[in-house]
Parts: C-alpha cells; structure tokens; sequence
C-alpha cells in the first residue's frame, strides 16, 4: 500500500485540473495525458478534485472513473497520490473516500468540512470522527478554506486529532489574511504536515510548513520545484526572492485578466493559466455556471507570458 504518513506529505504536489470536450462531457484521454506530465515533471505527488479539479461538477459515476485513471497512472509510476474527497454532506463524502481507499495507490483523501451551513462544535468533530471510523487506514488531508464557512485553527486540529487519529495534514488556504494563525497551528499541531500556496511557501517553510498545492507548477514546473528545493536547503535569500516573483506575477496576471473581464476563481484561472503556458493539454472551459477564459484571453495571455514572463513557459 502507498499510504502517506505526516512525514512523508512534503514537496510541490500538482493539482491536476479535469477535462471536458465541447460537449463538456469528461475528457479521459486528455485527463490521462496531463496526468502523465504531471509524472513526467516529477513534482512531490498528484492531487484531484479540490477546487481547481472542480469536485462540485463531477457525478459519482465520473469521479470513479478519474480515481480509476489517476490512480493506475500514479501506481505504476510510484507517484505519491491524493485525492479529493470533497462534498457537502457527510455520507457523500465517505462515498468517495470508499471508493478512493480501494485503490492501492492512493495515499490520502484530501476532504474539506461541509459548507452549504456553517458547523458549530459538535457537528465539525462529528464529521471528522464519521469519516475516520469509516475509512480508518485512509489517511486525510484537510483543505481548509474559508468558502466552507468554518476556517479551523490551532486549538480546532488539536480537538479533530483527538477524534480523527488519520488525519494527517491542512492544506491552509488563504495563509496571506490567516498568516499568524498559520503559525498558531503548527505550534500546536507539530504533528500534522501544513500546506500552502506558492506566494508565501518559502515564508511558511520558515515557520514550519512543507509544501504546497502547486497551480504555478502547471506552468514550468521546474520554476516552482527549485523555489522549493531552494527552501529546503535553507537558502532563504534566493527563495524569498522567488517567492516575492511569484506573488508579482500572480498579482500582474490576476490584473490582466479582471481588465479583461475574465474570471479569476481557482479553476477558471488555474486551467486557463496551464493552458496559455503550454504545460496542460486540453481546453480551458468549466462546467456551467462557471466560465472558463474565452479562446481569445488564453491567445493573450500566452503572447503576455512570451514578453513578460517567458519562465512561466512550459519548456516543451
């Protein structure tokens, strides 16, 4: 079995984004092509359907067949693997942690707490304690974010370890607003593996954390592979100065797009960014109501990259 442990959830892990055809049917050989770079780029694992991999769009029948795909591709390649397990109410969400858990590949679930209502105390730890007794050799990765209209902090892990011994790790959205209370939880949770994204890695790992859900790396994944390898060798200087980069581009990048009228949430941005670098494969539409960067957006934003920021090219 490829479980992952506290310890071995590390590095830049890719987050694969779905693909549709134009009938915005799942597109599998596409999705099994971008995997396979993801392989290629050899980032510190793959991870599915959190927002970017848009889990509010899949049907049953569709996220089994993903797992099925992701899953046998990273099996054979060794590629440490995650996959979201998100929904908005419980029973949902052990349906796919289920599923995911036959596979031998699959190292963790990544699960976010339901969010149509906000959870008080009892319903949070509930949650958490349902999901461990149903797949309890299934480690999980919390996704933390505020769009689930409870952010947990220090003292909140502290009570959901004492529920959910396999869990494991926090992908800690939005760190930029939270970045005290970032440094609160990992003081108490010394034990879990904290995560975050790419324009604060370098000062989170100097607090502690490990990693980051990369989007940036579906862009030249060498770029953010080095920032990270430069962290881990505690070369701060040269990282922090990769990390204020990355944070000027996103920022410069997110300008360009809201001028055009475009949309910037996670997957819209996410997919058409990896689509106008060259790196993903595929088209940039969403499923409905989201809307994906118009055809003329991505032929703009990759002429940007070419003059702006050619290191964010996919170099094949």
């Amino acid at each position: 079995m490829a479980r992952l442990t506290a310890k071995k959830l590390h590095g830049i892990w890719a987050g694969v984004t779905m693909c549709w055809d134009e009938q915005f049917r799942f597109d599998e050989e596409t999705y099994a092509r971008n995997v396979q770079r993801c392989i290629a780029a050899k980032v510190a694992g793959v991870y599915t359907t959190g927002s970017t991999g848009e889990f509010y769009a899949i049907r049953f029948d569709e996220f089994k067949r993903m797992v099925d795909i992701v899953s046998d591709l990273c099996g054979k390649a060794r590629m440490p693997l995650q996959i979201g397990c998100c929904a908005d109410v419980t029973f949902k969400t052990i349906e796919l942690m289920e599923y995911a858990a036959g596979k031998k590949a699959v190292g963790a679930a990544q699960v976010n707490i339901p969010y149509w209502m906000e959870l008080d105390d009892r319903q949070m730890l509930g949650f958490f304690k349902d999901i461990n007794a149903a797949c309890p050799d299934l480690p999980i990765v919390h996704y933390n974010i505020p769009r689930a209209k409870r952010f947990l902090l220090g003292g909140d892990y502290r009570k959901v370890m004492e529920v959910c011994p396999s869990l494991i790790g926090v992908k800690f959205t939005f760190a930029g607003t939270h970045f005290g209370q970032l440094q609160d939880a990992m003081m108490a949770t010394p034990d879990l593996s904290y995560f975050v994204a790419e324009n604060l890695l370098v000062s989170a790992m100097q607090l502690g954390a490990r990693g980051s859900c990369s989007s940036l790396v579906a862009t030249n994944p060498k770029w953010t592979l080095k920032m990270y390898e430069l962290a881990s060798q505690r070369k701060w200087d040269q990282a922090i100065r990769m990390q204020q980069h990355a944070s000027r581009f996103f920022n410069e990048l997110a300008a360009l797009i809201e001028e055009r009228g475009e949309g910037t949430i996670d997957p819209v941005f996410d997919k058409g960014l990896a689509v106008a670098s060259g790196c993903l494969l595929g088209h940039q539409r969403c499923r409905a109501p989201y809307t994906g960067w118009s055809d003329e957006t991505v032929k703009i934003v990759r002429k940007w990259l070419q003059k702006n920021h050619p290191e964010f090219l996919f170099p094949g």
